[in-house]
C-alpha cells in the first residue's frame, strides 16, 4: 500500500509504503490497546460492585445510582468496538495483499453491540452462532451486569482478532519465504545478454541449436550470485559447461551458473537471495568470459526471463 502526504504551503509531498508486516503491526498496537482497555473496564467494576451495598447484597444498580461510572464504562466498551473494527479494516487488508490462504476465510465481521449508554440490554447468541437482538425498550439504560456481558463479548472479540492476526502474521512469513526461494533477480547486474533463451545458431559449428538459458557477458573476476535462496545440489566441472554451480530452490526449482572462473560455494551449502557464489570465467565450451545461466521446473529448462521480469 502506498501513502502520499501533502503538505500546506506548497511543500513538496512526500510517499512512504506500508507492507503485510508493517500492517500485522498495526494490528498486534490495535489488539494491546484493546487489552488494556479491557482491563480498566475491568478494574472499573471491581471497584464499583465492591463499594456499592446493593452489588454486595446481589441487587443490580441502575444508572441513577452510580450514572457516571456506567456512562464512562459504556463509552469505554464503545471506543473497543471501534477500534476492533479498525483492526478488521487492517487485517481484511493484509488478507488482501497475500492473496488467499488455505483454511482462513476473509472478512471478520464484528460481534459486538451497540454499547451507548442508551443501549438495549445486551444480545444473545443462538446455537447457530450468530448473534440476536433481544427485544426490550431501546431507552432501557445499561446496568454493571448488562456491562459485565458486554465485556466478556468483548474479550472474546479481542481472542479471536488476536489469532487472526497470528494466523495472518504466519501466513506473511510464508508468503516471504516462498518469494525469496523464487530466481528473480538476475545474477549479474552489469554487462549485457548475448543469447538469450531459446533456438540460436551455434557459434562452434555454425548449425541451429538449442540454448537452454540466458547468457551474461561480463569480465572475467566480475563476481555472480544466486537468483533465488536455495542449497547449493552440485560444484563441478563439466566438458561442455566447464565450472558449474546447481542451487535447488525447493518446489521443482533449480538454477544452474556455467562457465565460472571461481566457485565461492560448497556443495550443501545454503545460500540466499542475492549472495555472492562465484565469479565470471570462460571455462568448458566457451568463446569468451560470460556466464550462462539456466533455469530449471521439474528437471525441464524454462526461459529464465519469466522469472526475471518478475521483478521488473
Amino acid at each position: 500500500m502506498h501513502i502520499i502526504l501533502v503538505a500546506d504551503h506548497g511543500s513538496a509531498p512526500k510517499s512512504f509504503s506500508i507492507g503485510p508486516a508493517h500492517i500485522v503491526g498495526l494490528g498486534f498496537v490495535l489488539v494491546s490497546a484493546l487489552i488494556g482497555i479491557v482491563m480498566t473496564v475491568q478494574g472499573i467494576i471491581q471497584t464499583v460492585s465492591g463499594a456499592d451495598p446493593k452489588i454486595a447484597n446481589g441487587g443490580v444498580p441502575h444508572v441513577t445510582d452510580v450514572g457516571p461510572t456506567l456512562n464512562m464504562m459504556a463509552a469505554k466498551l464503545g471506543e473497543m468496538e471501534a477500534q476492533l473494527l479498525r483492526l478488521d479494516t487492517f487485517s481484511d487488508r493484509l488478507s488482501k495483499l497475500i492473496g488467499p490462504r488455505s483454511g482462513q476465510t476473509t472478512g471478520s465481521p464484528s460481534v459486538l453491540p451497540n454499547v451507548s449508554p442508551s443501549a438495549p440490554n445486551p444480545p444473545s447468541a443462538n446455537p447457530a452462532g450468530t448473534v440476536e437482538q433481544p427485544n426490550v425498550h431501546s431507552n432501557a439504560a445499561p446496568t454493571i451486569e448488562m456491562l459485565r456481558g458486554q465485556l466478556v463479548k468483548v474479550a472474546a472479540a479481542i481472542e479471536d482478532r488476536t489469532t487472526r492476526i497470528n494466523r495472518l502474521e504466519s501466513a506473511v512469513v510464508e508468503v516471504r519465504t516462498a518469494k525469496q526461494s523464487l530466481p528473480t533477480i538476475p545474477p549479474i547486474t552489469s554487462g549485457y545478454h548475448s543469447s538469450d533463451f531459446g533456438a540460436r545458431i551455434d557459434p562452434f559449428d555454425g548449425k541451429a541449436s538449442f540454448h537452454a538459458g540466458i547468457d551474461f557477458v561480463a569480465p572475467t573476476g566480475t563476481q555472480f550470485a544466486s537468483a533465488a535462496s536455495g542449497i547449493v545440489v552440485s560444484t563441478r566441472q563439466l566438458p561442455d559447461f566447464g565450472n558449474v554451480i546447481e542451487i535447488d530452490h525447493g518446489n521443482g526449482l533449480h538454477s544452474l551458473y556455467a562457465h565460472a572462473s571461481r566457485i565461492l560455494v560448497q556443495q550443501g551449502e545454503l545460500v540466499l537471495k542475492g549472495q555472492t557464489i562465484g565469479q565470471v570465467g570462460t571455462t568448458g565450451r566457451s568463446t569468451g568470459p560470460h556466464l550462462h545461466f539456466e533455469v530449471h521446473e521439474n528437471g525441464h529448462p524454462i526461459n529464465p526471463q519469466k522469472f526475471l521480469n518478475l521483478d521488473s
